[in-house]
């Protein structure tokens, strides 16, 4: 396994919990300014609300690839348990499935 992709996983997982930790902050930023209107501070929240979840799916997603290398399987293929391309590895190094694999799944409709 090449060790460049998994640094570069746990270099994105302290970008992101960096990241988390401002958009927590803002938030109660614009928690404790009521002097928003309704409908601003309501989308501001909901938008707070949701890069929140997307980036603690992302942290979710970035720690059971870092498990993944102790037992061994970090850049093989869940599906096929050969090795995921070297590119795909480059543009999401928490990935699960090698091309053809994710195209099947997303084919049959399943992710």
């Amino acid at each position: 396994m090449d060790k460049t992709y998994f640094d570069r996983l746990r270099g994105r997982r302290t970008e992101v919990e960096k990241t988390l930790r401002h958009v927590e902050n803002e938030r109660r930023t614009v928690e404790s300014n009521r002097e928003w209107a309704g409908a601003a501070y309501e989308s501001r929240i909901d938008l707070l609300e949701c890069l929140t979840d997307w980036y603690r799916e992302e942290t979710a997603r970035i720690d059971d690839a870092l498990k993944w290398d102790d037992q061994g399987r970090y850049g093989l293929c869940f599906a096929c348990h050969e090795p995921i391309e070297a590119e795909r590895m480059r543009f999401c190094a928490e990935t699960e499935l090698c091309f053809d694999c994710q195209q099947d799944r997303e084919r049959l409709g399943t992710g």
